[in-house]
């Protein structure tokens, strides 16, 4: 049996509804909302307690349905709204009615543009998968936004037998983000499967791709699966032979297979797992508004994801989260432009470099990033605000993207060192 590698594996794929699914049979949404310790609950008085300020001296995009920059400055009220105009206007505009304010001034280069969208993102499941070691080019923790440059077989190796030192006797290795299509591949090489078992790793294994629904596992994960399988009388394999043959041809467990696994994943490191997931949510919004994000469309549809997602509305959060289906009037928000996070790092920049890099348009470069930015911009909306970057994305090349800093979020900043 060769494996389809034309299917795409995304965070909505079967085996996580039915890993969510063993999940809400050993704990509740309760005890976790229990136990969770809201830190953003008492930020609503500071939230709104922002005092009049100008932005002046940089470069001020309103919006980008016209990619030129106007304006000289930006007036903030104390209800967070904000009055582009030009430097002379302001001034006028605050001695007419006797306003103090507190001026900010940026670099010549620094810009303030639309704060930005994260769309199609499965916060509940993604959350949960950040608790896994990444195996990606972006480090464990995917927060490198530049591809790690040796990431081959050979960094596979490292990694594997560097975390698994970290681990006690009875956990499992567990792992996801395997980039496979850009690992350099020859016939000396290993397979991902044969790499672990060629190491002196005597735990179970089990590592998720990318972008296919596949799964690595070595041996002792596989004698594992089968066991399960022949108990419960579903096996089709004659024996383990047979059946270690077919994961070998494969490369590992592949799609509807997935599935096999959910019996057997440990519970007791699942649970612990689960025990940090709102904090780990908690992390996810501070992350999304510190790279420039004012707001999450989520796509969680397991009943007991959708029960964590009612529980995280209020408004003191860093970053809005909002449900796919309600913003269902504009064709943009249904489409999925990059691989979800935490398959790639959560930044916009990100986002663009991906989507300039595999459709080659280095051509276009200004256009592209005009379309991209308007596209995922919040612009127009309710929620929109600003941030400020260190530099003018129109002007950066393709890598110079992954360079860009966000150095606040207008509403909040106080000033630059």
């Amino acid at each position: 049996m060769v494996a389809n590698t034309h299917l795409q594996f995304t965070l909505q794929h079967q085996f996580f509804d039915e890993l969510l699914d063993k999940i809400s049979t050993l704990t509740s949404f309760e005890s976790l909302a229990h136990s969770h310790h809201n830190r953003f609950i008492n930020k609503r008085q500071e939230k709104n307690s922002c005092s009049i300020k100008v932005l002046h001296g940089g470069k001020f995009y309103k919006t980008f349905n016209n990619a030129e920059a106007p304006y000289e400055g930006l007036l903030i009220n104390d209800r967070t709204e904000h009055w582009f105009a030009s430097l002379e206007e302001i001034k006028c505009y605050l001695n007419k009615h006797n306003i103090n304010a507190t001026f900010i001034e940026l670099a010549p280069n620094q810009v303030v543009i639309p704060s930005f969208q994260k769309k199609n993102m499965n916060l509940v499941t993604a959350s949960l998968l950040l608790q896994w070691f990444n195996f990606g080019p972006f480090g464990f923790h995917s927060e490198w936004l530049k591809e790690m440059p040796n990431y081959n077989g050979g960094y596979i190796t490292r990694a594997l037998l560097y975390l698994d030192k970290s681990l006690s006797e009875k956990e499992w290795l567990l792992g996801y983000g395997l980039h496979s299509n850009i690992i350099p591949s020859s016939d000396n090489q290993p397979s991902i499967n044969q790499t672990m078992n060629n190491l002196d790793i005597c735990r179970p294994i089990c590592i998720f791709d990318a972008h296919l629904p596949k799964a690595y596992i070595n041996d002792i994960t596989a004698e594992l699966v089968f066991n399960n399988l022949k108990k419960r009388g579903d096996s089709t394999f004659v024996d383990f032979a047979a059946f270690k043959e077919q994961l070998d041809e494969q490369g590992g467990l592949f799609d509807k297979q997935l599935m096999w696994l959910i019996d057997i994943l440990p519970e007791e490191q699942l649970l612990q797992h689960v025990s940090y997931l709102f904090s780990t949510i908690d992390d996810t919004l501070c992350k999304s508004r510190k790279a420039g994000f004012n707001s999450i469309f989520v796509n969680d549809t397991h009943a007991f994801s959708r029960e964590i997602i009612d529980y995280f509305q209020y408004d003191s959060l860093p970053v809005k989260i909002m449900s796919v289906e309600s913003a269902t009037d504009n064709e943009n928000d249904k489409t999925n432009m990059t691989p979800e996070f935490p398959i790639e790092p959560l930044s916009p920049f990100r986002e663009l470099f991906s989507v300039m890099k595999a459709q080659e348009l280095e051509k276009k470069q200004r256009t592209s990033i005009h379309a991209f930015c308007t596209e995922i911009s919040g612009s127009g909306r309710d929620l929109q605000s600003y941030v400020v970057l260190h530099e003018d994305p129109f002007k950066a090349s393709k890598e110079g993207l992954l360079l860009i800093q966000v150095l606040g979020i207008t509403d909040t900043i106080e000033g630059f060192s």
